[in-house]
This record gives structure tokens, C-alpha cells and sequence, in this order.
């Protein structure tokens, strides 16, 4: 799939299965230049780490996890076409996920050698590996294996390479220890104000949020907010999924200064009406904190107050990308704020 322009906000729309999360989980592999560990969470969320009943067959296994990444889940002990993620343009940002193949092996003094193979030499050599080089442009940045029990296994020593900040929401939110890990990077410092004013969109009376430890487990805390005229702080989530929904996009936001922020789903748990007040906040700070979004949905609400938010704002290009399916193909049909605006006035449906 080749997008052929990206805005500052992006929101990206399409029928069931036609790769709107692929397409996130895409730029998340772009942005952690395809880490091991993100790579196997991504399989595991997809119940794609290999199959239960192979017993010690630790090659055929590692070959069954890696071949859930590529397209056409194809046999991977032959040759496999890489994964290419990045901009058209220069080539060399451009990353690239391939299936490599090796022999471990132990020299003389008892030292791990590995030997680059051939995929048809593969299953035919002593202790056969196979697994993913990561490369950006031409030089090789990460390889390693995968295999089963969430292990995963370097090659090579791990070298330092550049990544992207980002910060992933899913449909379901974010768990607590991703709250908590987030909200410590921003307490007592100006971007919490951020988070306030996105709680005051659908709960305006909300003074000041904080996160506290609960009664029975010391290490898990959990938000509470205090609201005018009443004497104590209350747990957040006593004020509904709403305002829930909103102080975890509003902490995934500004935890993406010069980075990405990625939401699938956007609208869940939200009514219409708070969309546009949403959306004008998502392009406020987005451009004040230079953060690039990406957020999918289905709704014609959220797609409206998208619209307005986005002519409003003026100064950060808002872009609606409509995947379709052509055949084989997915293609990217995209919308500027001003035809999105005849298109939602006509009620031409671009979901």
C-alpha cells in the first residue's frame, strides 16, 4: 500500500478488515525499528506466536511465529519477499523487515559462531535458525530470533539505533500500567494541564487529577480527580467511560512529543458531541507538542467533528486516508479538509 501524503492529523477510515490497525501497527514497527520485543507482542496479540502441539521442534516453530508476519502467510523456508515500511522519499529512512537463516554453531573454545545460510540449506543443517534482520536504508541495525514462551534471541549484540517516540491506544484503552508509566513522565510539569482540559470537555467541574495507590496493592495506583464543591477526591473512573477514554487519549497525546501518537478506534466510548471539542485539542497540541497522529474509525460523528475541527484550526493540514480494497490491492484514497467538507455536506460516505 503506498499513501501518497501525510498530514499533521490523520484520520484513517475503511470497512471492517480492510488493514486499518495493520496500517498502525505498521508505522508502530517503523517508529521502534521493529524491535523484538514489539514484534512478538504484535504476534501474541494476534494469537500468532505458533502452534501449541509442535513439541521440541524449535526450528519448525521459530519458521511458524515468523511467517505470521508476512503477507500470504507463506512458507518461510524458502525465500520471502522483506517488509517495507517508510517514506517514498529519500529511501534511505526507508526500514526493512526480512527472514534471515543461520546454523549456530560452537568453535574450538566453546564460543557461539553463527553461519549465514541459504533457505534451501535450512532444514538441512546441524542447529538451524531462523529469524528477522532489520535493516534502515542499506545498513543492518537488528537481528535476532523469535521463539515460543516469549523468548526472543539476539544474533548479534544489540546495537544503538535512532527511534521514533510513540505511544499506541488501543480500542480497549490503555491497561494501568501503561497509565501509570505515562502519567510519571508528565507529573508537575506543564503538559498535565493538557490532560485537564481534555477531562473538563465532558466534566468541566474536574479542579485537579492525580494518581494514588490503592488500599490492597501498594504498587498499583489509580487516578482520582477532585471536583468542585465536594469535599473529596473521587475515583475517575466514578465519572463514566467518557471521561475515562479521555484522559488516556489526553496522556497518550502529549506522552508523544516529537512522535507519534496512534488510536484505534478513536470514538469509543465517546458521544458525538464531545468529538469536536476532542479534535480541536488534538490539533492544538499536536502542533504545539509536534506530535504526528494517526487514529482510525467508523463513525460518521467522529468523522464530522473531524471536519470542523480540522478547518477551524487552519495551520495543521487534517487528512481523512479511506483504505479500499481493490482486488488484492488496498488502496488510499485521500481527503483534504475542504473536500471532506463538500463530502460530509453532500453526505457522501467515505468510511
Amino acid at each position: 500500500m503506498r499513501i501518497e501524503r501525510l498530514g499533521r492529523v490523520n484520520l484513517v477510515t475503511g470497512k471492517n478488515n480492510v488493514g486499518k490497525t495493520c496500517l498502525l501497527e505498521a508505522l508502530r514497527l517503523y517508529a521502534d525499528r521493529a524491535s523484538q520485543r514489539l514484534v512478538w507482542d504484535l504476534l501474541e496479540s494476534r494469537d500468532e506466536t505458533g502452534l501449541p502441539s509442535l513439541g521440541d521442534e524449535e526450528a519448525l516453530d521459530q519458521a511458524l511465529a515468523v511467517k505470521y508476519l508476512f503477507h500470504g502467510r507463506q512458507d518461510v523456508t524458502q525465500s520471502t519477499l522483506p517488509i517495507r515500511i517508510g517514506p517514498t522519499e529519500p529511501r534511505n529512512r526507508q526500514m526493512s523487515l526480512s527472514v534471515v537463516w543461520y546454523a549456530v554453531q560452537m568453535d574450538e573454545r566453546g564460543r557461539r559462531r553463527i553461519e549465514a545460510l541459504s533457505p534451501k540449506d535450512y532444514l538441512l543443517a546441524e542447529n538451524p535458525a531462523i529469524g528477522l534482520e532489520v535493516r534502515v536504508g542499506e545498513q543492518s541495525i537488528l537481528s535476532y530470533r523469535l521463539a515460543r514462551r516469549n523468548r526472543l534471541y539476539p544474533f548479534l549484540p544489540k546495537p544503538e539505533y535512532e527511534t521514533i517516540p510513540s505511544v499506541f491506544v488501543s480500542a480497549d484503552g490503555m491497561g494501568k500500567g501503561q497509565i501509570q508509566r505515562l502519567w510519571d513522565r508528565i507529573t508537575l510539569t506543564d503538559l498535565d494541564r493538557d490532560v485537564l482540559l481534555a477531562l473538563r470537555i465532558i466534566a468541566p467541574n474536574v479542579e485537579r487529577i492525580n494518581l494514588v495507590s490503592e488500599q490492597e496493592r501498594a504498587q498499583a495506583r489509580m487516578p482520582i480527580v477532585r471536583i468542585a464543591d465536594l469535599d473529596r477526591p473521587i475515583p475517575l473512573r466514578s465519572l463514566g467511560e467518557g471521561v475515562n477514554r479521555l484522559f488516556g487519549l489526553a496522556l497518550a497525546l502529549v506522552n508523544a512529543q516529537e512522535g507519534l501518537l496512534l488510536v484505534d478506534e478513536i470514538e469509543s466510548g465517546l458521544h458525538y458531541s464531545v468529538q469536536p471539542d476532542l479534535w480541536r485539542l488534538v490539533f492544538q497540541v499536536a502542533r504545539r507538542l509536534n506530535v504526528q497522529v494517526f487514529a482510525t474509525t467508523h463513525s460518521w460523528d467522529c468523522i464530522e467533528g473531524f471536519q470542523r475541527a480540522a478547518m477551524e484550526d487552519g495551520e495543521s493540514e487534517g487528512l481523512l486516508i479511506s483504505l479500499r480494497k481493490n482486488g488484492s490491492e488496498i488502496e488510499a484514497v485521500l481527503f483534504d479538509e475542504h473536500e471532506l467538507e463538500i463530502a460530509t455536506r453532500e453526505q457522501i460516505e467515505v468510511r
